[in-house]
């Protein structure tokens, strides 16, 4: 995945093959995205949950998600993108208090409706469009700036579209099947309010009247991932997004995170991405590493 762009386009022939030939797939912690079905059928286990996907059905994963292909039609067409968490996350905070996360985690795959179908299509397709004509080193940085950014936009309003598509299609249920869904549940919300202030496990466990080890399972169990997992990536995602969408300090941002000291920040975001703040910004903005290679 190209660092300059956070998403991809995917080859649908080659992903389905990929997930038949592994039987089963565990979805990297790093990794989310949409299946939107626009020809023929697919019957796709999620979770352990089976739902068979038409024409103008669409399936948003998240991260921590066990995908298992069972069927599919010879004739099969759609639009299969996948991003990186890093840049979907940001977007999905505002989505906790309403608890539309929770409901799009256990109802990934709706019926869209003619106008929401041509709406995601129609991003999509101007998404494309401007990615295929994406340039690196050319003989004006500033166009290419503008281009990234509108790039990025477009995305971001692809993605938001689809949000608004599952929140107004599910409906919003607090209902949980377990008492472990629960805990993962009150775990994430917590999570999305407090990772710039608290990033050890014993505050998410005291919160929720728990031992760190006894709550540490439990996320892990619900998840595939360990509660300390989850909230790096928060902390980084979030960073992340701060070095390449803003002009703060680095000094800044690490006050912003609560971190004792601008060092501590350096090494805490070294220890996790293997670069310090100021080159990964510096890689970010000089579109170092460029994967332009399309579906195509």
């Amino acid at each position: 995945m190209s660092r300059l762009l956070p998403f991809e386009f995917l080859s649908v022939e080659n992903a389905v093959s990929l997930i038949k030939s592994r039987g089963s797939v565990l979805n990297l912690m790093d990794e989310c995205g949409f299946f939107l079905c626009q020809r023929g059928t697919i019957d796709v286990s999620i979770d352990d949950k089976t739902y068979l996907m038409q024409e103008g059905y669409i399936y948003y994963y998240l991260p921590s998600t066990y995908v298992s292909i069972l069927n599919s039609s010879p004739d099969l067409e759609g639009i299969l993108v996948k991003c990186n968490v890093d840049f979907v996350m940001p977007l999905t905070q505002h989505m906790v208090d309403s608890g539309h996360y929770f409901a799009l985690r256990a109802n990934p795959c709706i019926q869209l409706n003619e106008r929401q179908r041509t709406s995601i299509e129609s991003l999509t397709s101007l998404l494309r469009t401007h990615r295929a004509n994406v340039t690196v080193g050319g003989p004006n940085p500033g166009v290419e700036y503008l281009h990234r950014e509108l790039i990025i936009s477009l995305a971001q309003s692809l993605f938001y579209e689809i949000m608004y598509v599952y929140s107004s299609s599910q409906p919003v249920s607090t209902q949980v099947h377990t008492a472990r869904d629960n805990v993962f549940q009150k775990f994430l919300t917590s999570l999305f309010r407090n990772f710039k202030t608290e990033r050890e496990v014993n505050f998410y466990a005291e919160e929720l009247s728990l031992t760190p080890r006894y709550f540490s399972s439990i996320i892990k169990d619900r998840s595939g991932h360990s509660a300390l997992q989850w909230i790096v990536q928060m902390v980084i995602s979030s960073a992340k997004q701060e070095l390449i969408n803003t002009d703060k300090s680095i000094k800044e941002i690490s006050e912003e995170f609560h971190f004792p000291t601008q060092s501590f920040f350096g090494k805490y975001f070294k220890q996790y991405v293997g670069v310090s703040p100021k080159a990964f910004r510096k890689q970010q903005r000089a579109g170092l590493s460029v994967d332009l290679d399309s579906d195509e």
